[in-house]
């Protein structure tokens, strides 16, 4: 049987609800029993299962019937491949493919779906082309068939098939040509050994000098390539001369990719490409090939269309080959048996006979003439099943139902079931056994489905202070209950004391004068201002600012430990005022609560105020969100948990693999295959960072789970014994031994790690949920022969301590040492080991700090035994002090202290019973330093020694320390009550996990871009065998790459598209003997929240055919100039490399040289553009009359300006560098020489895209690495590059990149010999307002000409086009992000070129819309908001300050010391459309925060109305005056891609604007006042900056204002 789906899906939500409450968690029952309840409300926080019908592919012929009729050549008869076996029938939809391409001579569309085999439709009728060739002697060299790919991935997954295919076919070539092939055989032969361990085909050519000299024919590339290929002149000869006359074939896969700019792009391309050759139109035969374009037979027109234009060729709707699909439909019935039966059946095929399941059948009311019937048929019993079962009446239901669409599953339980107490048990048995029947082995399941199932994240917790505080876990701001109205405010807890907390910020209203507690947002390192946490007064800590535990101030050494201000807040307003001073607010009807105002720093606090304790780290106070990546970890590992284990018998291997040298190691055994899930992220540095995060929490889990079944297994022993930790150690070894388990350790390294384990949990290390805490064991002092000696010492008798109390105080005390890690660590443990971060230092006991300093000691956490001076306490002095108030005595301070002394001496005296325990360490200045000897514990089962469990009644913390029932707690009054440990943590997430866990594997590994190629293919190799389990993964396998047979993947987000969905969730459900199942998890984006609130939509949403109007002016252009300087460069050379060969290459510079060639009017050139450039473009590009050479080269035309700007510069760079040598500055003008070297060495290619001279494909064109200066394995195996708009953030000095498993921190902003980064002096207002310029002088606006501003932000900013270099030192990734500096917003300057203009009436209103191209837009990263320090000899970098001293990166200290203040910025040109409203809004009161809330509801539109990704499109504000703002709105892609241009057709901006209503209308934030945002509706990770300031109601008024401008308007400003 295959994986239950409802089990799954209730195991997973169970987990998330489970995580959720057990880390969200307040101090107060009724309110963590509020958000239980919201959380498991239905369809609040999850979606499903969901199930959804995959009928299968109808059969048709084999080859070998084609080749019988005369379709297919005969030499296929002597065809050997088990690739492609001649007798196994094809797909019916592959069948018409090769029909249509081979007998019909037609162009062909293949668009069926995911697993349908696509591949087969092209590569069968290029095999018959060279086959035939083969058979007439005719097979020259020479391509026949170009195969582009999107991606080298899918290229180089091809290949594998082709070495498959063509291992016995030594005549057909093949290869392989992109930026990763080599160029010299030998590189390329030692690349193929590492990558593929064995030896490669002799008709596959490795190497570029093979391919250019015999070119290949079935090439394979990627579209960017094949332009290179196309303008570099030395890689003609696939396309011109002897070897270029027989192509045949080009086939585009993933065909939906080719939308917008970059369709417009591929087809001009492919036209080029033909001419190039000399083909004529019919002379190719053109194929494209997706599992995604259009939504069925009513869309082959426009998806015909889009293959007509995407190759110029001629394709009509008959030429679209749709899958062929088995169609569900009812047939008649004999009834329904008892629903028992399909649970029961699925559990007899498994192992039990023939007629024991015909006996089923019978007990179970199938009728006898039914069963008999099928009885008397001579075929297996699953095909006999099949037949009885097809004709069941509620098998015949559910086929009815799913048929019309995807449906939930206790709906469709409902409909066939009805009220049956089991229907969602009976139907989930139904699909599943329906989807293991089948009428023969390789055919096709009664029932084929596929299930899904959502899981929502949560977005913060709000409450309102009614009577009876009321929680949300939607995004509030006011709330009317009873007609009073409520502030709602975000609240947190302490992740120590669970103490509610509030979160907000202080803003002054200046209309009333007073300030209101708001929300706040998650700021960027450039705000300034951090979050602010407010706890409450409670009775039992009404003292909170007296006596504070210092234990807690010395583990928070560095900090400033302020006290703690206390305010007044107003519950209905928000009101909010220091306690002492006037009143908070004047709204009418106050009710204060006072509040404490805790210490933060950068949005963290470090200490609570309520409990005093501390994390330095990460922060002890927890807002309610949940970490994206610990959600999906607990996701993934519950799915992962439920997945079953494949047996299947290996796959008989290829001729040459059996061949190699190691061959007689391979076997066809049959093996248990190891589980197997595909994890998508959109980010490759979310997968690459979740793969070792996943890998060590399934670890951690492990570990809990040995841990605890060793002492389990062992329970007598243990006790019996008394087991040390030493002998807990020895025996985890043996039960790891004993169940295969060593986790790759060698036996020395398991032994260390085994010690890591166990003192991690001695020393309490992870807090409440470590095994102690969670009551599975105990670490206890074992006292049996020291017992009477202690109890003989008159102390505490004198206290009135019973000899019970006596032993229970001695293991308080020494509990003290061992939780504050004052232990002697065993040999090979140590103490600063990253596995017990954050508390990873030696901790240490003092008898007291000398001279009342703070302790202070690199790599230890020293504490003083009783406190420096009278300001401090410690938890010792509080809790003898509440016990010796419980027996009467009255002890004064000073008191207390002495007897606290006397007590010391139990550690200090050699004299002492517990001497030999104690170890000690002489640290200078501090004197010695006293520890405990573990030796002296024992290790007990949670059953052992009579243990009992008590809980306090006000701080609700658990303790199995008991004293006259006194809470130890540090300041807490509480009453200790016995409780049922078991009883009470029975709901904690981790108790449930550890418990219940399965003892298997997990091997999880990253795939993305950022791997090389050679350990890519390795990985996904390992994947494919089992050797690796999981895969996080980025897009790379979304688009048809072979993973082998999976049953379900995990998308840790929603996919931007239903086609990317339907791609991802389509890389389940490649066994034949399960029921897919796709989980995916609604993170924090708006796109995620809006599919969450309609699934279906995601499921099976219409795939909208990929669309592009080919008569592009813009893009027709650089494809023309493409072809011109293509022809140029093959007869001038020497002018083809870098700026300086074209632009300043003697005394004939490149443009003037083209000039000169374009004036000769070439005619094969003319012959050329006229073929590629539309025919409805001839007249405005001037093609006939070479009108386009104007555009070039008059006052404004493009080359013309490219050329200005380039002298320009360079002119005043020169000027410069001699006025620098003139005033004797030698250093400033080898910068400069090194400023113009930089400018003249750009590769040409790169340089004349980024100009719009030629083609972008909508690839990023400034490309640079992060260099990792280090020389591991994991090095060896990375290629980190960015394009440089995101690598200025992700790369930044002090940025941290995860990949290959390790932490990368980038440190150096590289530098090049001889060259010298670009300079630009900008500002920028709050306005609006940006300008920048080339800093050669230091001239910049200091006041704003906007609104006369004269603090405008005015800075320096430096591309960093050589990249960045990475620190010398490696990590391992910790449990928390990597931090990185974030990038500001991006700003125009208002520079573009003006293309259209047009009023657009929208309602009764005007809005004017422009389009521009060329506008310039420049990203700007300020690092922590006060720029970068970068060192102007090597390049070091740092956003917090100048270093003393700084390493190159030689590693060697670098004695140039000069740094330079500067931000790192870039510049790119892309469209653009200005959005002008006019006076339209001139009526509606306009706060903060309205126009962003317009501008990025308008986006959250029109990605929806136009299919366009949220990340490729983007806007800002922009003000021309002090009184107008207008939106811009443009394409992220430098260059642009041609998505927002599509807004000036009136009936898309019209509709982008209603789907814009429809988001911000149906999001529920806010509730009827609508007065905040949420990820439902307007926010997202890259707008963090005006999170606060954006409403919904604004968005909500607007819009309709717009829409319907008679309709009523909100009332919340």
């Amino acid at each position: 049987m295959g994986l239950d789906p409802v089990k799954t899906s209730r195991t997973i939500f169970n987990r998330f609800t489970s995580y959720a409450t057990t880390t969200l968690k307040i101090d107060v029952e009724n309110l963590n029993n509020q958000i239980k309840d919201i959380l498991i409300e239905p369809g609040k926080f999850s979606k499903g299962p969901i199930i959804e019908a995959t009928p299968p592919f109808k059969s048709g012929q084999s080859i070998l019937d084609l080749v019988d009729e005369g379709v297919l050549s005969e030499e296929f008869r002597n065809f050997k491949s088990n690739e492609l076996p001649l007798s196994r029938g094809l797909y019916k939809h592959q069948e018409e493919a090769i029909l249509k391409i081979v007998r019909d001579n037609h162009n062909v569309v293949v668009a069926t779906g995911t697993g349908s085999g696509k591949t087969e439709a092209f590569i069968i009728p290029i095999l018959n082309q060279l086959l035939k060739e083969k058979g007439n002697n005719l097979l020259t060299p020479g391509v026949r068939a170009l195969l582009l790919y999107p991606m080298n991935a899918l290229a180089n997954d091809q290949m594998k098939r082709l070495r498959d295919l063509l291992i016995n076919e030594p005549e057909i070539t093949f290869g392989i040509y992109t930026g990763e092939t080599e160029e010299k055989y030998n590189r390329a032969y030692d690349k193929f050994k590492r990558m593929y361990q064995e030896e490669p085909m002799k008709n596959e050519l490795i190497s570029r000098e093979q391919m250019k000299e015999s070119p290949p024919h079935i090439l394979l590339t990627n579209y960017a390539m094949l332009e290179y290929l196309m303008l570099r002149p030395d890689d003609n000869v696939f396309f011109q001369g002897d070897f270029s006359n027989d192509w045949k074939y080009i086939v585009i896969d993933e065909a939906h990719t080719y939308t917008g700019a970059k369709g417009i792009e591929m087809s001009m391309l492919i036209s080029r490409l033909k001419s190039t050759i000399g083909l004529r139109k019919g002379d190719l035969t053109c194929i494209m090939t997706s599992a995604s374009l259009g939504n069925g037979i009513e869309d082959y027109p426009q998806v015909a269309e889009f293959g007509s234009k995407l190759f110029s060729e001629e394709f009509i709707s008959s030429d679209v080959v749709g899958a062929s699909k088995e169609t569900l439909k009812k047939v008649g019935s004999w009834g329904s048996p008892d629903p028992k039966i399909y649970s029961k059946i699925n559990e007899y095929l498994i192992d039990n006979s023939d007629s024991d399941i015909i006996q089923l059948l019978k007990d179970y009311d199938v009728p006898i003439e039914i069963i008999n019937r099928e009885s008397n048929n001579d075929c297996e019993i699953k095909a006999k099943l099949y037949n009885i079962f097809r004709e069941d009446e509620k098998v015949n239901d559910t086929i009815g139902i799913l048929a019309k669409g995807p449906i939930q599953l206790d709906e469709l339980a409902k409909i066939v079931f009805n009220n049956k107490p089991d229907k969602i048990s009976y139907i989930a048995a139904l699909i599943d056994l329906c989807n293991t029947l089948r009428k023969s082995e390789a055919g096709n399941p009664l029932i084929p489905a596929r299930y899904h199932f959502i899981i929502k994240a949560l977005e913060g917790a709000f409450i309102i202070f009614t009577e009876k505080p009321k929680i949300y876990l939607d995004r509030m701001n006011n709330v009317t209950v009873d007609d009073e109205e409520y502030k709602a405010f975000e609240i947190a807890s302490c992740t120590k004391c669970h103490s509610l907390y509030i979160v907000g910020e202080r803003v002054l209203n200046y209309s009333d004068g007073y300030s209101y507690l708001v929300e706040s947002n998650n700021k960027y390192y450039d705000d300034g201002n951090g979050l602010e946490f407010y706890s409450f007064l409670k009775d039992k800590y009404d003292n909170h600012t007296d006596d504070e535990n210092e234990d807690d101030i010395f583990e928070s050494i560095g900090l400033i430990n302020e006290g703690f201000l206390i305010y007044k807040l107003c519950v209905h307003c928000g009101g909010i005022n220091e306690d002492g001073g006037r009143e908070p607010c004047n709204c009418g009807k106050p009710k204060y609560v006072r509040i404490l105002k805790n210490n933060s720093k950068d949005g963290k606090v470090s200490k609570c105020s309520i409990c005093g304790g501390v994390n330095t780290k990460g922060g002890i106070i927890r807002r309610f969100f949940l970490s994206e990546d610990a959600v999906s970890s607990v996701l993934a590992t519950a799915l992962y948990g439920e997945i079953p284990n494949i047996v299947k018998k290996n796959e008989s291997q290829q001729i040459r693999r059996s061949e190699s040298l190691f061959g007689f190691l391979e076997d066809d055994e049959i093996k248990e295959v190891k589980k197997q899930l595909l994890i998508f992220s959109d980010s490759r540095q979310n997968a690459a960072y979740f793969a070792p995060y996943l890998n060590n929490s399934y670890r951690d889990i492990l570990i809990k789970k040995i841990m605890i079944d060793t002492i389990d297994e062992h329970k007598d022993e243990c006790i019996n014994n008394k087991w040390t930790l030493s002998d807990y150690c020895n025996r985890i070894i043996q039960h790891m031994n004993h169940k295969n388990l060593s986790l790759e350790y060698s036996i020395e390294e398991l032994n260390k790690e085994v010690w890591k384990w166990i003192i991690r949990e001695f020393i309490g290390n992870i807090g409440s949920n470590s095994l102690e805490n969670l009551g599975f064991m105990m670490f206890v002092p074992n006292f049996d022969s020291l017992r009477n000696k202690l109890l003989q010492i008159p102390l505490f008798k004198e206290l009135k301590f019973s000899d019970e109390e006596t032993m229970e105080f001695y293991r308080f005390l020494l509990d003290q040492f061992r939780l504050n890690r004052a232990i002697e660590y065993p040999e090979h443990v140590k103490p600063t080991d990253e596995y017990f971060s954050p508390t990873n230092q030696q901790g240490g006991i003092l008898r007291i700090s000398p001279d009342g300093e703070r302790i202070g000691v690199r790599g230890y956490s020293i504490k003083s035994w009783v406190p420096q001076n009278d300001s401090y306490s410690n938890t010792r002095i509080d809790y003898l002090v509440k016990i010796l108030n419980a027996k009467g005595i009255i002890k004064t301070r000073g008191e207390i202290i002495n007897i606290l002394k006397s007590i010391f001496d139990l550690f200090a005296d050699v004299r002492s019973p517990l001497y030999s325990y104690i170890k000690t360490e002489n640290l200078n200045l501090y004197g010695k330093l006293f520890k405990i000897d573990p030796k002296i514990y024992k290790v007990v089962p949670s059953i052992g020694d009579n243990l009992k469990y008590y809980q306090c009644n006000k701080c609700l913390k658990i303790s199995s320390i008991n004293i006259s029932n006194i809470c130890p707690s540090y300041r807490c009054n509480g009453e200790l009550k016995e409780i049922d440990l078991n009883k009470s943590v029975k709901d904690n997430h981790y108790r449930k996990i550890y418990q219940n866990s399965k003892l298997e594997k997990m091997k999880v590994s990253e795939h993305t871009a950022q791997l090389t190629t050679e350990y890519a293919a390795e990985i996904q190799n390992r994947f494919i065998n089992g050797d690796i389990n999981v895969l996080s993964c980025s897009t790379t396998f979304e688009l048809g790459v072979d993973v082998g047979r999976l049953e379900t993947v995990f998308m840790k987000n929603i996919p931007p598209t239903p086609a990317n969905y339907a791609q991802r969730a389509g890389r389940a459900g490649r066994r034949l003997d399960s029921t897919a199942y796709a989980l995916s998890y609604a993170r924090l984006a708006s796109h995620d929240f809006n599919s969450f609130s309609n699934p279906n939509k995601m499921i099976s949403g219409v795939v909208k055919p990929p669309y592009f109007e080919v008569a592009n002016a813009k893009i027709a252009r650089r494809h023309l100039y493409a072809c011109a300087l293509a022809g140029f460069w093959r007869i001038n050379k020497g002018y083809f490399k870098n700026v300086e060969c074209f632009f300043k290459n003697g005394d004939v510079n490149g443009p003037e040289l083209f000039y000169e060639y374009l004036s000769t009017k070439p005619q094969p050139l003319l012959n050329m553009i006229r073929e590629v450039v539309p025919k409805e473009l001839h007249h405005e590009l001037g093609v006939e009359d070479w009108g386009w050479v104007d555009d070039l080269y008059l006052e404004n035309g493009v080359m013309t300006k490219v050329v200005v700007e380039l002298e320009y510069d360079l002119n005043n760079l020169e000027a410069a560098k001699q006025q620098a040598i003139e005033e004797e500055n030698f250093w400033k003008a080898g910068d400069i020489k090194k400023v113009i070297n930089t400018i003249l060495n750009r590769p040409l290619i790169n340089f004349l895209s980024q100009k719009n001279i030629l083609p972008k494909y909508g690839f990023p064109v400034d490309v640079v690495n992060l260099d990792v200066n280090n020389h591991i394995d994991e090095a060896l195996n990375i290629d980190l590059s960015r394009d440089l708009q995101i690598a200025i953030s992700e790369y930044a000095p002090g940025s941290q990149v995860v990949a290959n498993s390790k932490l990368w921190t980038s440190r150096y902003v590289k530098k090049v010999r001889d060259k010298e980064l670009v300079k630009y002096r900008y500002c920028s207002c709050s306005c609006g307002y940006f300008n920048k310029k080339m800093n050669i002088e230091n001239e910049i606006e200091r006041s704003c000409p906007v609104c006369g501003n004269h603090r405008m932000k005015t800075g320096t900013f430096i591309m960093p086009e050589f990249g960045f270099i990475t620190e010398s030192k490696v990590e391992f990734p910790g449990s928390v992000r990597p931090e990185k500096t974030y990038s500001s917003r991006k700003h125009f300057s208002g520079v573009g070129n003006k293309v259209e203009e047009k009023d657009i009436p929208i309602g009764s209103n005007i809005i004017k819309l422009t389009s521009q191209n060329h506008g310039e837009l420049s990203v700007i990263n300020n690092g922590k908001g006060q720029d970068f320090y970068i060192c102007k000899t090597c390049g070091y970098g740092d956003a917090d300050g100048i270093p003393k001293k700084h390493n190159n990166t030689f590693d060697r200290e670098c004695k140039g010391g000069r740094f330079e203040k500067v931000a790192l910025g870039y510049n790119f040109e892309t469209d653009i459309v200005e959005i002008d409203f006019g006076n339209i809004f001139v009526d509606l009161l306009i706060e903060d925060g309205f126009w962003e809330s317009l501008m990025y509801s308008i986006i959250e539109g029109m990605s929806i109305a136009l299919e366009i990704d949220r990340s490729d499109i983007d806007g800002t504000l922009y003000v021309k005056n002090n009184l107008s703002k207008s939106i811009i709105l443009f394409d992220t892609v430098p260059g642009g891609a041609g998505h927002v241009k599509r807004l000036m057709d009136e009936e898309y901006f019209k509709l982008a604007l209603e789907k814009a209503l429809e988001v911000v209308s149906e999001c529920s934030c806010g509730g009827e006042k609508e007065d905040t945002s949420c990820y439902n509706c307007l926010r997202n990770y890259y707008n963090q900056y005006c999170h606060d300031k954006m409403k919904r109601c604004y968005a909500v008024d607007a819009l309709n204002l717009l829409l319907e401008p008679t309709q009523m308007l909100s009332n919340a400003y």
